[in-house]
């Protein structure tokens, strides 16, 4: 009788733990990701379509909540919170993180690149991994490169076709040195405001004018608060996919796998979104009143060469030498 009590226990321990074996291994991460931009920016939809297909190839396993327009918290704010494990997941850009990274500041070194394919080139190789190797110790991880653009100055004072212009200009710059040691050589008076407080300081007048690139200036409705744009392209702003450490080592690996590769499958579709979006956002500028210049880039060439000079001996020239013979290839 004993024995076959015991059978029936164990056979319906086993039905039992075969019942709940799925379900535990289908537990599902709710990841909250965060970014700075519009509802109506680009950065939403990129964000969208890596959601939608880290869900696909999770089975659903990893869920991902997108809270656009500092919903989560300001860039800093929230890479730090990665680094702590109190955020899941933040777009976040490179001069922000060239606060914890110094080396970031090495891609936002001016007239560096022509073009975003150019950064693409650079970003998707080793030069990328290394950079993005430096913040692991710190607790948080760039799972893939994503898009911003080239950027271009805004004001509200004058046309600016040459350095000469932008003299006496309180300009807007993000957080990173070389922002302001630019701006600084090119005679303008940088000022480091958040993102999210930028209509109002363009509004009220504590600065004359910004550079971002043209989704910003329509999302963020600047042309409103502007009337010239010169089109100088004289920095790029890579957008790093900064996701916890401790959360991403605490999923399956064949979640960390999908996450991983969709994060860096993504980074290509996003330049080349970026890149047809603003042959129509261009139009759009101008229709909203503002007045387009193009301008001779190599007079702004020739007169910021003492900052690139200056971060050669200040951060890692062998990286910066890494990318020079990356783009000659």
């Amino acid at each position: 009788m004993k024995k076959c009590f015991f059978k029936i226990l164990i056979f319906v321990l086993g039905f039992s733990l075969t019942l709940c074996g799925p379900a535990l291994a289908k537990k599902t991460y709710k990841i909250k990701l965060g970014h700075t931009g519009a509802p109506t920016h680009h950065y939403q939809e990129i964000c969208l379509q890596f959601a939608k297909v880290v869900a696909q190839k999770t089975n659903g396993g990893v869920e991902i909540s997108v809270f656009p327009a500092n919903q989560l918290g300001k860039q800093l704010e929230s890479v730090e919170g990665c680094m702590y494990g109190t955020q899941d997941m933040v777009l976040a850009s490179d001069t922000v993180l060239s606060n914890w990274v110094p080396d970031m500041g090495i891609l936002n070194l001016p007239f560096l690149f022509n073009d975003m394919w150019e950064v693409r080139k650079v970003l998707d190789g080793p030069v990328g991994d290394k950079l993005a190797k430096q913040l692991e110790p710190l607790g948080a991880v760039v799972i893939g490169w994503w898009e911003n653009g080239m950027r271009h100055i805004t004001n509200s004072k004058r046309p600016i076709k040459t350095p000469e212009d932008l003299k006496g200009l309180k300009i807007r710059v993000p957080e990173g040195e070389v922002f302001v040691d630019t701006f600084k050589t090119l005679n303008a008076g940088p000022t480091v405001i958040s993102f999210g407080e930028l209509y109002s300081a363009l509004q009220l007048g504590t600065v004359d004018g910004q550079e971002n690139p043209p989704a910003h200036i329509l999302t963020q409705k600047f042309y409103e608060v502007q009337k010239y744009v010169s089109r100088t392209g004289h920095i790029h702003l890579s957008s790093p996919l900064v996701m916890s450490k401790a959360l991403l080592d605490s999923m399956p690996e064949e979640y960390q796998k999908a996450i991983l590769d969709t994060a860096r499958e993504m980074g290509p579709i996003h330049t080349k979104m970026v890149e047809d979006m603003e042959k129509q956002q261009w139009i759009d500028v101008a229709k909203n009143g503002m007045e387009v210049l193009d301008v001779d880039k190599k007079p702004f060439q020739d007169a910021v060469k003492p900052v690139i000079e200056k971060y050669k001996k200040k951060l890692n020239a062998q990286i910066i030498d890494e990318i020079i013979e990356t783009l000659k290839k």
